[in-house]
């Protein structure tokens, strides 16, 4: 079972404690280390990245540690990893060339 921290209540994401696998189950642990959710991940979320915790429509606000930090770019599942290819982020914005070679040093060519 892998750990992943969520800092608040409202929030939509989650933090990884440590490398995640397809497949793995997902414990999401409160900012009071209480077990909230238990969920299966659906793609690779390295150490210290994010992972929705619910579903999240397109255009909606992605929630971390309370705070809006963007917009999803289009749906994202509940245990799929959330960044730069797929969220308009509230601080900066990287072009497409950018996001693709952030994504190809993490090993995720197949994303756009």
């Amino acid at each position: 079972m892998r750990k992943v921290l969520m800092k608040a209540d409202n929030d939509n994401v989650a933090t990884a404690l440590e490398d995640i696998k397809v497949g793995d189950m997902v414990k999401v642990l409160s900012y009071k280390n209480e077990v909230i959710d238990e969920f299966k991940a659906y793609e690779p979320i390295p150490f210290g990245n994010k992972i929705a915790v619910r579903d999240i429509l397109e255009k909606s606000e992605i929630i971390k540690c309370g705070y809006k930090i963007g917009l999803s770019l289009k749906v994202i599942n509940k245990g799929q990893f959330v960044h730069v290819h797929n969220v308009e982020s509230e601080k900066v914005n990287f072009p497409p060339s950018i996001v693709k070679e952030i994504l190809r040093q993490m090993g995720r060519e197949e994303e756009k």
